[in-house]
């Protein structure tokens, strides 16, 4: 639903480039059984923690006492400069500084405007609880779920970030017939013939390397390249050392972003105006070579506030040496 203008103007200024609103209800049970097939078929991996706190996921109201709307957000993070093509690949979103950090900076100071202007209590998620933030992305407005498994975000695509704030305020009064759910830069910057959502072209699955993406709309963790050189932890098994042997697993030092590269929907993404996304010099140089003889001081010095903590030293190591030539 939209936003009243003052909102939007408010997470506009916090770096949003689309923003929506909904009432607070329960996730249909249809989305909770897809969850739970998911799960069943192992394709989450080592990510354990999906499995936990259902209760929440499917009544997000437990997340803050009295919650009766919720707000989603999406920051768009593309890169104005990219990593050479002749180095091993690193996601986009980890170019710059941790996207928890900075979104939570920027909308704490959102959320303190909110406060002192309209009253309420909020509380804000950022990969910080147990919320089905896709559902909430399509339910608030600001895009569409691609096959990919990602939110596209008309003008911006796939590479945005999602983020929610949870509060008291009930719906009437956050919301208004006469706003857009998308800012005035989303706006401006999509191009009238560019796809606003999904084709289904295929695009995605055909690219990627061990074939995460499954024909029913599932993602595969066991045979993502994103997955396997994040946030799986220790050897990989058969099935993940199968994907890492690819090209492209070859060629890769933390995430991937192939499925996303491909998209027609993204053929015309803007670089983002957030400050901290933009690329940090020592991130977009750094080779296999150098990640593989990396000692923990370095690793924490160097990484001190990047995504590319998350896996840890012993992670990057293991992913850099598969990129060096002579690793069989």
């Amino acid at each position: 639903m939209q936003l009243r203008p003052e909102i939007t103007a408010i997470l506009s200024r916090a770096g949003a480039v689309a923003c929506g609103c909904a009432m607070l209800h329960g996730v249909p049970l249809r989305d909770m059984q897809a969850l739970g097939l998911w799960l069943d078929s192992g394709h989450n991996a080592g990510m354990t923690y999906m499995a936990n706190h259902k209760d929440i996921r499917q009544n997000p109201v437990m997340l803050l006492d009295g919650a009766r709307s919720i707000m989603a957000m999406a920051f768009n993070y593309n890169p104005a400069t990219l990593r050479g093509a002749d180095m091993p690949q690193i996601a986009r979103f980890a170019y710059g500084s941790d996207y928890h950090d900075v979104l939570r900076r920027r909308l704490s100071d959102a959320v303190d405007v909110m406060t002192e202007t309209l009253g309420g209590e909020y509380r804000i998620c950022i990969d910080s609880a147990p919320i089905l933030e896709r559902y909430w992305a399509e339910e608030c407005g600001i895009g569409r779920r691609a096959d990919n498994g990602l939110i596209a975000v008309p003008g911006y695509g796939t590479f945005v970030l999602l983020a929610e704030i949870l509060t008291t305020l009930p719906i009437e009064s956050i919301t208004s017939s006469d706003a857009g759910c998308e800012s005035e830069t989303a706006d401006r910057k999509g191009r009238a013939d560019a796809p606003r959502e999904c084709v289904h072209c295929g695009a995605c699955r055909r690219a990627c390397p061990a074939g995460a993406l499954q024909p029913d709309g599932r993602i595969d963790a066991r045979r993502c390249l994103s997955y396997l050189t994040i946030e799986h932890k220790g050897d990989w098994d058969d099935t993940g050392r199968s994907a890492m042997q690819t090209p492209a697993g070859r060629n890769t030092l933390f995430g991937c972003d192939i499925c996303q590269r491909v998209c027609r929907l993204n053929r015309q993404t803007p670089a983002s105006e957030i400050a901290e996304f933009q690329p940090i010099d020592h991130i977009t140089s750094l080779t296999g070579t150098e990640a593989a003889a990396l000692s923990q001081d370095e690793f924490s010095r160097i990484f001190k506030g990047s995504p590319i903590k998350r896996c840890k030293l012993a992670g990057l190591r293991r992913n850099a040496v598969n990129t060096l030539p002579d690793t069989v």
